[in-house]
Order: C-alpha cells, then sequence, then structure tokens
C-alpha cells in the first residue's frame, strides 16, 4: 500500500471511531434524559467552547483540576472586574451629577443674558439720547449764562426792599 491509502484508511478508521464515541454519547445522554437539541443558548455555548478547546488542544479529556483552575481563573477576573466597576461606576455618578449642576448653572446664565439683551437699548437710540441730553445741557448753560449776566445788572437789595414794600401794602 502507498501513503495515501493507508491515509485514507487511518481516517476512515478514525472517523468510524469517532461516529462510535458520538452513539456512545448519544445514548448517555438518551439515558439520563438530556436532549441536545433542547438545551439553553448557554449551555449550548459552554459546549461549543468545550469541544473548540479540546480540539484547540488536542487533549482527549480534560483533567478535572486544569478545569477547576480556569473556572477560578475566570471567577476571579469578573470578581476583578467587578472590583473595578464599582469606583467607576461611582465617578460615572458624579460626573452625571456635576452634569446636571453644570447644565443648571448653563440654564441660568443663559436666563440671565436673555433677559439682560431684552433690557438693553440698542446703540443707535443711546446715541441719540446722549445727543438729546448734551443739546439740552448746552441749553441750560446758556440760559444759565443769560441770567447770571442779568442778575450783576439786577439791583438785589432794591428788589428786596420792594417786595418787602409790596407785602406791607397788602397786610394794612
Amino acid at each position: 500500500m502507498d501513503k495515501d491509502t493507508s491515509r485514507v484508511v487511518t481516517l476512515n478508521k478514525t472517523l468510524e471511531d469517532i461516529r462510535l464515541q458520538n452513539a456512545k454519547n448519544d445514548k448517555l445522554l438518551k439515558d439520563f434524559g438530556i436532549d441536545i437539541a433542547n438545551l439553553s443558548d448557554t449551555a449550548q455555548e459552554a459546549l461549543d467552547n468545550y469541544a473548540k478547546i479540546r480540539q484547540l488542544t488536542g487533549l482527549a479529556q480534560l483533567d478535572p483540576s486544569f478545569v477547576d483552575e480556569y473556572c477560578y481563573q475566570e471567577q476571579a477576573k469578573r470578581l476583578e472586574a467587578r472590583l473595578q466597576a464599582i469606583p467607576l461606576n461611582a465617578r460615572i455618578k458624579q460626573l452625571r451629577e456635576d452634569i446636571k449642576r453644570e447644565e443648571s448653572d448653563l440654564a441660568r446664565l443663559e436666563a440671565f443674558v436673555t433677559e439682560t439683551q431684552s433690557q438693553l437699548i440698542p446703540t443707535d437710540v443711546m446715541e441719540k439720547m446722549r445727543v438729546t441730553r448734551e443739546k439740552r445741557i448746552e441749553m441750560l448753560r446758556s440760559k444759565q449764562k443769560t441770567l447770571m449776566g442779568k442778575a450783576d445788572t439786577i439791583k438785589l437789595d432794591d428788589l428786596i426792599a420792594k417786595v418787602n414794600s409790596l407785602e406791607a401794602d397788602e397786610n394794612t
């Protein structure tokens, strides 16, 4: 026999052994009332993972101590992840509270800006008011100057005396 023929014979024998093993496994499962088609998704996934591990490692049987150690390592990873998650969750909660506080402050500031802008007088109106006030001030100053000039010409003592005499005439 040549090498190819011996390989084919060996593969056929291996396939026959696998079929026999599958038949034995199916019978054992049926004896225990387990139907692989009715397994939950997580159980099916675990069996798939087990088959992949066996295929990748080439181990025919896994030592229970190795499986236990693997389970402990996985459990340790999950616990470590939970321990890391606790401060992260607290930090997330704090950040959310900070965000709410900042949003509240922002809303108050926006309301303030809106109210302030509604009370602002436009620049052109302010300029007109300034010009009007300046003209009025100038007009009042010119009146004040004319009155001050007349005050110098009026004799206050004579005026007071006339007012007093008029009051005296009215009282008598």
